[in-house]
Formats: structure tokens, C-alpha cells, sequence
């Protein structure tokens, strides 16, 4: 008769330090980014989530948007141009948390959405008592996203 013994073979426990390693790799950059949600990067992550809103209408209207913001308040608003028209799509403010605000080398920075996605638009930053969030837009593909700086 033979005797089996009880415990995990080599193997096994590869297996198992491999699907740790996975799920962890997966994880951590997820906790990362939400830990690092101080008020600057707030403000920045929604100022990115407008204009890729402003990106998505432009593709699936497939007429040109363009957004413009006020720095000094976070006002913002959001017009559909096709054929000549102008209409107003959207209007708000971005959540500045205290001491957050924007800032731009032109007085009214604006975004320009094309039909098919591209982009054109001014520099916008967001400053705060945590550091400097540059919003980089991506020319050819219209994605846009927060850059520490």
C-alpha cells in the first residue's frame, strides 16, 4: 500500500504566487489612483472628463464641439457647431475644492472637437497647495488626460 503525503507540490504553489502576483499587478494601480485623488487631481479628472464628454458628442453627432472656460471661476460651456449654427449644449462649473484654480496662457482657453475626434485647444492647468495637474489633450485622437507636474 502507498503512502500519500499531504502538503502542495512545487508546482502548485508557482501556480498559486502566480495568480497572487496577477491579481495584484491588476489591483494596486486602482488603489494608487484613489488614494491620489487630493483636491488638484479631482479638479483635473473632472475638467478631463468634460472634454471627453465634449469628444463623444462631436463623435456620435458627428458635428464639431467646442468648449470654452472661464479660469478664474471654472465656468464652463459647451457649444455644437454644424453648418454655421451655434448651439448651446452644456454649461457649468468644474468642483474647485479650496485653494484650487485654473490656469491658461490665454484668457478664455478653448477645445475644439471635430467630427471625427481631433482636437485643437489651449493649455489648462490646475494649480493647488498639492502640485500643478496639467490637462494634456492628445491632437490626432481628442483623448485627454492629467498629467502631474
Amino acid at each position: 500500500m502507498r503512502w500519500v503525503r499531504a502538503g502542495f507540490t512545487l508546482a502548485e504553489m508557482i501556480v498559486v504566487l502566480a495568480i497572487l502576483g496577477i491579481t495584484a499587478a491588476a489591483v494596486v494601480p486602482a488603489f494608487t489612483r484613489a488614494i491620489d485623488d487630493d483636491p488638484v487631481t479631482a479638479a483635473a479628472r473632472a475638467m478631463e472628463q468634460l472634454l471627453d464628454a465634449a469628444r463623444t458628442t462631436a463623435l456620435t453627432r458627428a458635428v464639431a464641439v467646442r468648449v470654452t472656460i472661464v479660469p478664474e471661476t471654472g465656468r464652463y460651456w459647451v457649444y455644437e457647431e454644424d453648418r454655421g449654427a451655434v448651439l448651446p449644449l452644456d454649461s457649468g462649473a468644474a468642483p474647485l475644492g479650496p485653494g484650487v484654480r485654473l490656469s491658461s496662457a490665454t484668457v478664455r482657453p478653448t477645445f475644439w472637437f471635430s467630427r471625427i475626434g481631433v482636437v485643437q485647444g489651449d493649455s489648462l492647468l490646475v494649480l493647488g497647495t498639492s502640485g500643478a495637474r496639467a490637462l494634456v489633450l492628445d491632437r490626432w485622437t481628442g483623448g485627454a488626460r492629467v498629467e502631474r507636474r
